[in-house]
C-alpha cells in the first residue's frame, strides 16, 4: 500500500509531517490521515511527493 511505503520511507529518512507540508503544500492533517490509511492522495499529490522527495513514482504507486 502507498501509505505503508510512505510511512516507512519518511521514518527511515527522518522526514516530519511538517517538512512534507512545507515542501508539497499538502496539509499535515491530510498527511496524517494518508499515513494512517484513512484518506488517499490525488495523482497530483503523489507526483508532488515523488518529485520533492526523489521517490520513484512507479515504486510509490505499487507501494513497494
Amino acid at each position: 500500500m502507498i501509505s505503508n511505503y510512505l510511512n516507512e520511507y519518511f521514518k527511515s529518512h527522518n522526514i516530519s509531517q511538517q517538512e512534507i507540508e512545507k515542501k508539497t503544500g499538502i496539509s499535515q492533517c491530510k498527511i496524517s490521515l494518508v499515513l494512517n490509511n484513512k484518506r488517499k492522495l490525488s495523482a497530483e499529490e503523489l507526483l508532488k511527493i515523488a518529485i520533492e522527495f526523489d521517490i520513484n513514482l512507479e515504486k510509490l504507486k505499487k507501494g513497494s
